[in-house]
């Protein structure tokens, strides 16, 4: 009978894949080493498009990620192209766009699985599940938590519990979508793992984590004590000097023990090894352990305005570019603060001319997990940032014949007006060097385009009292700018307007009153997810603020915002809430997500999240992630408007 299932397996998602009307590929059930012949008629979001399509292939398999642009060659109104495989690869993800609209194929995307007889290959379904649980952004798709958990249980299956290097990930997932099942398969796999015996140190470091996920301290601890027993020398001592490493806050201790693990790696090949093992352990997945060290050492030069010091590095830091962006990072904070303006200009200069040379001359390797289209653009995109960031300091110098070019080529040359943050800088700078018809016919534009900041409004403001001797009829002047834009703003959000049953909840808010959600039927809701360890989440509440006091006074719109995923007991999480919100003078009216159940419901895979649910209880909007302040505002509005007036 199993033979029979796999072989009807086999046949069906043949059939599946050679069925998609503008999608097929050759062989039906590629394997290792075969060449895969596509075709792909443009459909969703490009259909019918006139523009060139372009297209990237990722390729998963047991090197990890690898992508690159893919050729495509015209054939009548159809695409082709071919992919080579190895036996590296067993899944592969298909991304189609033109400009940066991608074809998501209602949301389910391209994919292809790797076949090794009857049934996908080894890994194919643990990539499947990476791709559903955070790569199908990159191609434009909704992240899916059920078809990932699908997919990691479908690979446990087929290859006798396999999880691959998504085994974390899976437990993950099984205690938000399955919460009451995950303690029997924790102990189902400690018991497994027991039996088969301990042999290596990574044997027991992976019983002791999985004891730490079922929370349960003093076993852990116990194989701990075995561990250390049995590998007197092992990595687990790297482990907990890197571990004191993050967790140290005294800056002189920091920069003592950064300096150490810098020596290490460059002298013990153990440790040499665990810098180079994908970065396990660092805080940021963007540094090796290396990198992270320099990086602290910096920081701490910083704080302590060891200025010699920090230019030191410029002959020393192995990542150049990195340096330029960790140099930009300190500038900008510099001149956000007014302080040491002679220094961040030192060092915004140096940051300026690395990313300059870094455009046409990288210093290291495309990274895998982009395509060389991409990486281009990222490091074109980094110079524009750090030329931002020097003609800004420049303004602050009062240097403005010495910044406006940098923020001209920024603003204009590279970013095309659509960096609202940028077109900051160029309106500053353009008011002081440019004739007032050229700087204010520009400035209108960033306005018609909705990328404009309070700044650039207020100098367009001066430049048109100084037209007409008085502000009066200023208000009209904006709003008629800002007619257009509000017009296709309101097009594009009616195109992503959903009608979804928006789940009921019972939370109590920071004053221990109860609010039921079915109570506010008839009214507009603003529910917003956050927490307040959360970066994105805390750059955006003080434009939501803005939003709730607005409509205030307005009975017919209600804000709510539910902080979740806050880390600590019941006591910990609320009084961590209330202090924040004090300390911010925020008046929001906040619920107490504690057992994040209600987050659960609402299947949020990132914070902020927001969801708009209309009178009749129906989710009508949701956004996730925070850029652009001003423009969430404008966006929020016309959403409450659109639930108040369908």
């Amino acid at each position: 009978m199993k033979k029979l299932f796999l072989a009807m397996f086999a046949l069906t998602a043949g059939m599946i894949s050679s069925g998609q009307n503008n999608f097929t590929y050759t062989p039906v059930n590629p394997k290792h080493g075969d060449v895969i012949r596509i075709t792909y008629k443009p459909a969703g979001d490009i259909a019918n498009t006139k523009m060139k399509v372009d297209a990237v292939v990722y390729r998963y398999g047991i090197l990890g990620m690898k992508a690159d642009d893919l050729p495509l060659t015209v054939s009548g109104k159809s695409y082709e192209a071919t992919i080579a495989t190895d036996t590296s690869v067993n899944f592969i993800q298909l991304g189609f766009y033109v400009d940066k609209t991608y074809d998501n194929n209602y949301n389910a995307g391209y994919t292809i699985q790797l076949w090794s007889g009857d049934i996908p290959c080894k890994g194919s379904y643990t990539s499947l599940g990476e791709y559903y649980m955070n790569n199908c952004k990159r191609t434009g798709i909704e992240v899916n938590m059920e078809k990932a958990l699908d997919a990691f249980e479908k690979e446990r299956s087929f290859y006798r519990g396999n999880a691959g290097n998504s085994e974390w990930d899976y437990y993950d997932l099984v205690g938000k979508l399955k919460k009451d099942e995950l303690q029997g398969i924790l102990e189902k796999e400690i018991e497994s793992s027991m039996r088969r015996g301990l042999a290596t140190e990574e044997d027991y470091h992976r019983v002791e984590m999985l004891y730490k996920t079922a929370k349960l301290p003093s076993q852990a601890k116990f194989i701990i004590s075995l561990k250390k027993e049995k590998f007197p020398e092992g990595e687990w001592k790297i482990r907990e000097v890197v571990n004191t490493l993050f967790s140290e806050t005294d800056s002189g201790r920091k920069t003592e023990l950064a300096k150490t693990v810098l020596s290490n790696i460059e002298t013990d090949p153990g440790w040499k090894k665990y810098n180079d093992m994908s970065h396990i352990g660092s805080p940021s997945l963007d540094l090796s352990l290396k990198q992270y060290c320099q990086n602290t050492i910096i920081q701490i030069y910083a704080a302590n305005r060891q200025w010699d010091f920090l230019k030191q590095q410029q002959s020393t830091f192995s990542d150049k570019s990195k340096l330029a962006g960790i140099y930009n990072d300190l500038a900008w904070s510099m001149q956000e603060k007014n302080t040491g303006l002679a220094q961040a200009a030192e060092l915004s200069a140096w940051a300026v001319e690395t990313a300059k040379k870094e455009i046409s001359a990288p210093g290291s390797p495309k990274p895998d997990n982009i395509t060389a289209k991409v990486w281009a653009g990222r490091r074109e995109t980094s110079y524009a940032m750090y030329a931002d960031t020097y003609a800004m300091i420049q303004y602050k110098l009062g240097n403005f014949s010495k910044g406006f070019p940098y923020a001209h080529e920024a603003a204009i040359m590279i970013s095309k007006g659509q960096e609202a943050d940028q077109n900051n800088t160029w309106a500053l700078l353009a008011e002081k060097v440019l004739s007032a018809g050229k700087c204010k016919a520009q400035l209108e534009q960033f306005v018609k385009d909705g990328k404009a900041t309070s700044s650039v409004n207020e100098v367009l403001k001066r430049l048109y009292t100084g037209e007409n001797k008085t502000d009066a009829g200023f208000k009209e002047y904006i709003e008629g700018l800002e007619k257009e834009l509000r017009l296709k703003m309101a097009v594009e959000i009616r195109k992503g307007m959903i009608n979804e049953k928006a789940p009921l909840f019972v939370l109590k808010n920071l004053q221990n009153e109860e609010v039921d959600l079915e109570k506010l039927k008839g009214r507009v809701v603003v529910i917003d997810f956050w927490a307040t360890w959360c970066g994105p989440c805390k750059a955006s509440l003080p434009f939501m603020q803005k939003e709730a006091t607005k409509f205030n006074d307005n009975p017919d719109v209600q804000f709510l915002f539910i902080d979740s995923w806050e880390p600590g007991g019941k006591a910990d999480k609320i009084k961590k809430s209330a202090d924040f919100l004090a300390q911010n003078k925020y008046t929001f009216n906040v619920l107490m997500d504690n057992d994040d159940t209600v987050i659960r419901k609402y299947k949020v895979e990132g914070i902020p999240t927001k969801f708009i649910v209309d009178k009749n209880g129906m989710i009508r909007f949701k956004t996730v992630g925070f850029t652009d302040g001003e423009k969430m505002q404008k966006e929020i509005e016309l959403m409450i408007g659109m639930c108040l007036t369908p």
